[in-house]
């Protein structure tokens, strides 16, 4: 007979067992497993599957790799993600390690839409070819030593990520900031008109009398603008919103800033000139 050893070393191996049953149920039904047994030896914990001859084998081995490559990214990689990010960045707290572990899953899920590229494809071909040549597999140590390349691009994202997540903090201070600054100012204007008229962003007075102007293309002028609002601290932003994309940064940051004093025009004699 042709047998597969496959271990692991997990305190807890139910996860791995229970995919494991299920296969097996499946490869038995099948004809191409004659023989499964279990072992335990202190922490490790052993399974055997042997079948009858070497076409019988190559089958196996690759069954047991889609196997083990979903299990390695469904059960350990959410485990392996945390440990990294709090080995690599033990200043965030646990609720900051969940958040960044998440951007991860994000990043990796558009990515792999993108590129088309799946890492279970790629952790199942290493270890349908690490079977082959060894016809046994200690999963955690397949982790550990053969897919370093795996956890230094988990690595990589993670950094961003941590990235992404500081640069969005101090975003949100900064606007918290301003927001502050709005409520405790004395409005100079009961309201303030924001208008895009062709290659300019305006702010009128309630009179429309032009109080700023800035290119629409200049970054520094669109920061003078959200500046001059904050200054003036109208008691209500109406933003003729046609002109304006729905995803635009300054009417996001303007919402995010003036909350419920903001009101939208979506159609006026003004939007129409």
């Amino acid at each position: 007979m042709e047998a597969i050893w496959i271990g692991t070393e997990s305190a807890n191996p139910e996860a791995l067992r229970r995919r494991l049953v299920q296969q097996v149920e499946s490869w038995q039904r099948n004809g191409l497993l004659q023989e499964f047994n279990e072992t335990s030896t202190g922490k490790i914990t052993v399974w055997d599957c042997k079948t009858e001859n070497g076409n019988q084998l190559r089958n196996l081995e690759r069954l047991t790799a889609q196997m083990l490559a979903d299990y390695i990214v469904t059960e350990l990689e959410p485990v392996l993600l945390k440990k990294l990010a709090r080995l690599h960045h033990p200043h965030f707290k646990a609720e900051e390690i969940e958040i960044i572990c998440d951007k991860v899953r994000q990043r990796l899920l558009r990515e792999e839409v993108l590129t088309g590229e799946s890492r279970r494809q790629a952790i199942f071909q290493k270890i349908e070819d690490y079977l082959s040549i060894e016809g046994q597999i200690n999963v955690e140590g397949f982790l550990r030593f053969r897919l370093q390349e795996y956890q230094r691009d988990l690595l990589t994202l993670i950094n961003q990520s941590a990235d992404d997540y500081l640069i969005e903090q101090e975003y949100q201070d900064f606007i918290n900031l301003l927001k502050y600054f709005v409520e405790i100012q004395e409005p100079r204007y009961p309201e303030v008109h924001l208008l895009r008229i062709k290659r300019e962003l305006v702010l009128y007075d309630p009179d429309f009398s032009p109080i700023h102007r800035e290119a629409v293309a200049d970054l520094e002028g669109i920061d003078a603008i959200v500046s001059t609002l904050v200054t003036a601290a109208p008691q209500r932003v109406i933003v003729h919103a046609t002109k304006f994309a729905t995803d635009d940064e300054l009417l996001t940051t303007i919402n995010s800033i003036f909350d419920d004093r903001v009101c939208l025009c979506l159609g006026c004699e003004r939007c129409l000139e």
